[in-house]
């Protein structure tokens, strides 16, 4: 997938997410009603937390570095364990911490993956970090695909709860 494809994926997807999100009242974004009791709000602040971390992943390679991925102390492995980690951070933070930090986290995605070029996109050996694979499917993981896999779970949520209403 080239740079504008990849772009153009993100904001649509970000744009559906959005859209969806803008129906929900505040009691809604916080009512834990999710898998493992989450909220809608603490899936925003989970999203953008995996923003966050692209968007340093990126930035490290920029400069040469090999990043930890997923993050310091943890392994792909412990995925469930760093998102649990990720949860009880911001469980307690406010509806609108959330949502400003979530706006931030993916304008400065966006951001970064704007001012990459086409070969940084592309080409599996521009970053030792990906070992190997092009920059995409990290880029994807952690916006476009996160955006469609959440958007899902809110939906089904929404419809659930309009059926027992």
């Amino acid at each position: 997938m080239d740079k504008a494809k990849v772009l153009e994926t993100i904001q649509t997807e970000r744009a559906r997410l959005d859209g969806l999100l803008a129906q929900l009242s505040a009691e809604q974004m916080c009512q834990a009603a999710l898998e493992n009791q989450w909220s809608v709000k603490d899936v925003l602040a989970h999203i953008a937390t995996w923003e966050h971390r692209c968007a340093g992943w990126i930035q490290s390679g920029l400069r040469g570095e090999r990043p930890d991925k997923p993050e310091k102390g943890y392994t792909w492995v412990e995925i469930d364990k760093l998102n649990e980690k990720t949860y009880l951070e911001n469980r307690d933070r406010s509806l609108d911490d959330v949502q400003s930090d979530s706006r931030l986290a993916y304008q400065q995605l966006l951001e970064q993956v704007q001012a990459l070029s086409e070969d940084d996109i592309t080409n599996p050996e521009r970053f030792p970090w990906t070992d190997g694979h092009e920059l995409v499917p990290y880029i994807a993981a952690n916006s476009y695909e996160h955006y469609q896999e959440h958007f899902e779970q809110i939906r089904k949520w929404l419809s659930d709860d309009m059926m027992q209403a």
